[in-house]
Order: structure tokens, then sequence, then C-alpha cells
């Protein structure tokens, strides 16, 4: 869809990916941009194609001081929060994608005259990860970095037809258990050092992942730090075990499971009995290889509608 440009009333862009969820994103774009303009605000609805023109026009509301709306998932806040973390500038969140974790970790609304009156309300400032690759790139992330076994979950569930929505995830996970890999992990957590051999690695600026997963329940994204977590080396069984309390955070008892904490994590982290690295994903995105160093950024991003109480409980 062609981009509308900007013009000097617009004061809200709305960003929205029109393949979110089977297009519900679109619909709820629509309805939100038409309550935004009764209510009399200068809102700019966009339909972006690429993740970089998504970029270019962050980048230009930033210029122009003009506050950001994304309506759809994890995936499109990730690319947003590429461009806005750091700055003063607010970000509207609307969930609307099949993946909401980062919304729902902060609480916020799902009914369009509240996520309208969200999206333009005042802004907490939230805590991001920042991943630093061994060139010196830098990328953000809002919920979790993660890599090995979860991160293959993920990359299965997105070439996945069916099931739609965060069911395909647990599918994903049964077919990644069939054979399931060891890695080693050299970390450096706040500059002490931990070496092990596990099955997955999870660094948590918000409790949630993989559509609802409670992987870290005590990671608040007002900390200053990340929660670590880390699922040792175990059997397929046992994993399969684990997974399904990670929806209620029951997992943390289990023995294969151990939570560490940090403001900064420099981690490696390579199959046992194979060559080549690991990739590491974040927010559900791809965001290089192993290794790197993932920083908190306390306050690193301006979320509308979110309170610290709601995000610390």
């Amino acid at each position: 869809m062609e981009q509308v440009p900007f013009d000097s009333a617009t004061s809200t862009l709305v960003l929205v990916n029109p393949a979110a969820n089977r297009g519900r994103a679109q619909r709820v774009g629509d309805a939100i941009t038409n309550v935004l303009v009764e209510r009399g605000v200068a809102a700019k609805k966009v339909f972006p194609s690429t993740i970089s023109a998504t970029r270019e026009l962050v980048k230009e509301a930033i210029d122009r001081e003009v506050r950001v709306v994304a309506v759809g998932g994890d995936g499109l806040v990730h690319h947003v929060v590429q461009e806005i973390a750091e700055t003063s500038t607010a970000l509207g969140i609307v969930p609307a994608g099949t993946g909401n974790d980062f919304a729902s970790a902060l609480r916020l609304p799902t009914s369009v005259d509240e996520m309208a009156t969200a999206a333009t309300g005042d802004s907490t400032a939230i805590d991001v990860l920042k991943m630093t690759d061994a060139a010196g790139a830098v990328r953000y992330a809002t919920t979790i970095a993660t890599a090995g076994f979860s991160a293959a979950v993920n990359v299965r569930a997105e070439r996945l037809r069916w099931p739609r929505g965060p069911s395909k995830y647990t599918v994903a996970t049964l077919m990644e258990a069939t054979h399931l890999p060891r890695y080693q992990v050299e970390m450096r957590i706040d500059g002490a050092e931990r070496s092990c051999a596990c099955l997955l690695v999870a660094i948590a600026n918000t409790a949630l992942f993989g559509g609802g997963m409670r992987i870290a329940p005590d990671a608040s994204p007002t900390s200053g730090s990340a929660e670590v977590v880390l699922i040792h080396d175990t059997s397929a069984l046992n994993l399969l075990r684990v997974l399904p309390k990670t929806f209620s955070g029951a997992h943390v008892a289990h023995p294969a499971v151990e939570i560490l904490r940090g403001k900064e994590i420099e981690i490696q982290m390579v199959p046992v009995n194979a060559h080549g690295s690991c990739d590491l994903r974040s927010d559900g995105e791809a965001v290089g290889s192993l290794p790197q160093t993932i920083t908190v950024v306390p306050g690193g991003l301006q979320i509308a509608g979110a309170t610290v109480a709601d995000v610390s409980n």
C-alpha cells in the first residue's frame, strides 16, 4: 500500500501490519484510527510494506516529535523499537498480532476504546535489552532474548501453516523435542563467569514469551536487571514435563531449571558434538548469531499506557 507522507498537523503515527493475525491488525488499526480522529487526534494511519519502510517512518516520527502507535504483534513492536529505543519518543502499543507477549506483560488493554486511550496516554519508562554482537552491531529486545531449544521452536513455528495462533508453538515444541540438541554455554554475568551444558538460555526483560509461556515469572521491565533462565541438560521426556509448567511459572521448582539475574550478560553458546554457532532470537525475531553481549538499559523505552504498578506486581 502506498505510504501517505506526514503533514505539519500530524501528532500521532499509527503503524499497522496488515498481515498480522490473518488481517485482524488491519481491522483493529482502522477502528483505533477512527476513534482517535473522533477524539480530535491528528492521527495518520500507514501500512508499511517492509521492515525498512517501517523503520524509516519511525525515524521521521522521531524527527518530527510525533507519537508512534504500533498495531500488530511482537514482531512489529520489535522493528519499531530498533529506532525508538533510547529516545524520548513515546510508543503506543495496540496488541493485534498472533503473539502479543510484550503487551501482555505490560497488561495493556484489549478493547478498542481502552487501547486508543492507553496508546495516546502518558508514557512510562520501561527497560529494554540492548544486544551487541562481536562486530559491534546493536539490536534491541523488549521481552526475551533466547538461544537453543527455544529458538529452534520459534523457527519451526514460523514455518508451520497449521495450527494458527499460539497453539503452533506447542506443536513446534513437540516436533523439536524429537531431536534434542545439547549446548555448551559460557557466560559472564556482571563479571561472574558461568559455564554449563544446557538445552536453552532465556535472558528475560519480561516474564512472557512463546505465546504466553511464563518462562521468567519474576522478571520485571522496571527492575533495571534481567533474569537469566537456564534449562540444564536433561532428557526429552523431562523437558516435555517441564515446558507445560511454564504457562503458570511452576517450572522454576524443577531441578533442571536455574534462574540467575544480571545487568550485563556476555554469552557464547555452541552445540555439543556439532559444528557451527547458535542463533539468538528476541521478540520472536532473528537477531544474529552468538557470541553477544546483552545489557539492560533502564528506562530505555517510553511506553504509553503502562504504569509502574502495572508491570511490577
